[in-house]
C-alpha cells in the first residue's frame, strides 16, 4: 500500500514536471546551438565575434531584401612598383570542385587602367595559400572567397597575405595593406561545403578610403536575367593584372548564382557585381568561388544572401 502511494504521487510530480518543461525540451532534444548555423562567422585569431550587426547609415532595406551602399574614396594615389618576370599566379590551392572555367572561346578583355572606380576597389591578393582576388566593402575589409582564407584540407587558415587594389603588373597605384586577421564561417571552416566558401580580410591600413568600395546587396527574389561583370586576377594571364568579362545571371540556386564569365584560377574571390543599382552605387551580388561541375557548364558564385550580407556587414565592422 505505501509503495503504492509512493509510486503515484511520484508520478503526479513528474507529470506537473513534464508540464513545465519547454516543450521543445521534451519533444525536439536539445535547441541547436549557434555552431549548428553553417552562417556562424568565425576568426582565425579565435576571436570573438559579436553576431548583432552594427546599426550602419549606408544599409538599406528594400520590399524584398536589403543593399549596402558603395563609396568612390578620395584616389589618393601611394605608388609601388614591382618586378614580375612574366610570371603567372598560382591560384588558392582550395579551389574545388573545380577550377574556375574558360566557356568556349576565352572572351575575356585586360582592365587598361584598374586605378580607376571601381577597378581599384578590386585586390589582388597574395598569401601562402595561394594567390586570389578580392574587393573592398569598406575601409579596411576585403571580401573573398572563403578558400582564398581557409584550407579546408589542412584544416589551416591563412598565416599572412597581401593585398594590391587596382593593381596593374608591376605597378600598384594604391600601394599595398598586409591582413592582420581572417573571417569565414564553420559551413567553410568546418563543413567544407562549398555552398558557403565565402569570407574576408581585415588589413592593418584603411586603403578603401583611397580606393573606395564596393556596394553588394540581396534580394528574396531571382536574379535570372540581371547583366554582371566579373574582374579579377586570373593566374593564367600575366602576373599581376586584372581581367574581366561580362554576362547576365543564368540561374538563381539558394547558394549560387550561375553565369559564363570566363575567369580562371586566381580569380576566386572577385566581385560578381551590377555596374550600378538603386542608391548601392557599384553593386556586388556573389563572389565567385568555383568553376563547372554538377553537370552545368557554367562558373557559380557564392549568392549573398541575407545570413552572407548580415557577415559581411558584421566583418566589415569590426
Amino acid at each position: 500500500m505505501k509503495n503504492s502511494l509512493f509510486f503515484r504521487s511520484f508520478a503526479f510530480i513528474l507529470a506537473g514536471l513534464v508540464t513545465f518543461l519547454p516543450v521543445t525540451s521534451v519533444l525536439a532534444g536539445p535547441v541547436p546551438t549557434s555552431s549548428d548555423n553553417p552562417h556562424t562567422p568565425v576568426a582565425s585569431d579565435g576571436s570573438q565575434i559579436d553576431p548583432h550587426a552594427p546599426g550602419s547609415d549606408d544599409i538599406v532595406q528594400t520590399d524584398n531584401g536589403a543593399y549596402s551602399k558603395g563609396a568612390k574614396g578620395n584616389n589618393v594615389r601611394q605608388w609601388e612598383r614591382f618586378v614580375t618576370d612574366g610570371r603567372k599566379s598560382p591560384s588558392a590551392t582550395a579551389d574545388k570542385p573545380s577550377t574556375e572555367s574558360i566557356i568556349g572561346s576565352d572572351s575575356r578583355t585586360r582592365v587598361k587602367d584598374p586605378s580607376v572606380y571601381p577597378y581599384r576597389a578590386i585586390v589582388h591578393i597574395e598569401s601562402n595559400i595561394g594567390n586570389c582576388t578580392g574587393w573592398m566593402i569598406g575601409s579596411d575589409t576585403v571580401a573573398t572567397a572563403g578558400h582564398c582564407v581557409y584550407d579546408p584540407d589542412s584544416k589551416k587558415w591563412a598565416s599572412w597575405a597581401k593585398v594590391y587594389p587596382g593593381r596593374n603588373g608591376d605597378e600598384a597605384p594604391f600601394g599595398s595593406a598586409n591582413a592582420k586577421r581572417f573571417y569565414s564561417v564553420t559551413g567553410w571552416t568546418v563543413q567544407g561545403n562549398h555552398n558557403h566558401d565565402y569570407g574576408a580580410i581585415k588589413l592593418d591600413k584603411s586603403v578603401g578610403n583611397q580606393t573606395g568600395w564596393f556596394g553588394y546587396r540581396w534580394q528574396s527574389g531571382s536574379l535570372n536575367g540581371v547583366n554582371e561583370n566579373i574582374s579579377g586576377y586570373p593566374g593564367d594571364k600575366d602576373y599581376g593584372t586584372q581581367w574581366e568579362h561580362r554576362d547576365q545571371i543564368r540561374e538563381t540556386t539558394t547558394y549560387k548564382l550561375i553565369y559564363n564569365n570566363d575567369t580562371y584560377a586566381g580569380q576566386s574571390g572577385a566581385p560578381v557585381y551590377q555596374d550600378s543599382y538603386q542608391n548601392c552605387g557599384v553593386c556586388s551580388l556573389a563572389i565567385h568561388a568555383n568553376g563547372v561541375y554538377g553537370g552545368k557548364n557554367s562558373n557559380r558564385g557564392t549568392r549573398i544572401t541575407k545570413e552572407v550580407f548580415h557577415n559581411l556587414n558584421i566583418w566589415k565592422n569590426q
